[in-house]
C-alpha cells in the first residue's frame, strides 16, 4: 500500500519522500496525478513488462506453469536468460 499526499504536502516534503524509498501517490484535489516508486521497483516493473511482452519468453512461462517442462536453472549471463 502507498502513501497519499496532496499537492501541497508533497511539495513542502518531496526530498524527503523521495529519500524515504517507498512509494506514494500525489493526488490533486483528492484524484491522484503522480505515482512515485524506487529505481529498483520501476527496473523490476520494466523487466516484467519485457518479459510480458516476448512471445518466446511467455510460451516459456506457460508451458513451466501447464508442468509441461521442468525446471531449468536461469542464466544471468544470457541476455535470454537461456530461455
Amino acid at each position: 500500500m502507498s502513501a497519499t499526499y496532496n499537492m501541497r504536502e508533497a511539495q513542502a516534503s518531496l526530498p524527503k519522500l523521495c529519500r524515504s524509498g517507498r512509494r506514494f501517490v500525489i493526488s490533486n484535489r483528492n484524484r491522484p496525478v503522480v505515482v512515485a516508486l524506487p529505481v529498483d521497483d520501476f527496473e523490476a516493473l520494466m523487466e516484467t513488462l519485457d518479459v510480458l511482452g516476448d512471445p518466446a519468453a511467455m510460451k516459456a512461462v506457460q508451458s513451466a506453469r501447464a508442468g509441461k517442462t521442468k525446471y531449468r536453472s536461469l542464466n544471468l549471463a544470457d541476455e535470454n536468460f537461456g530461455l
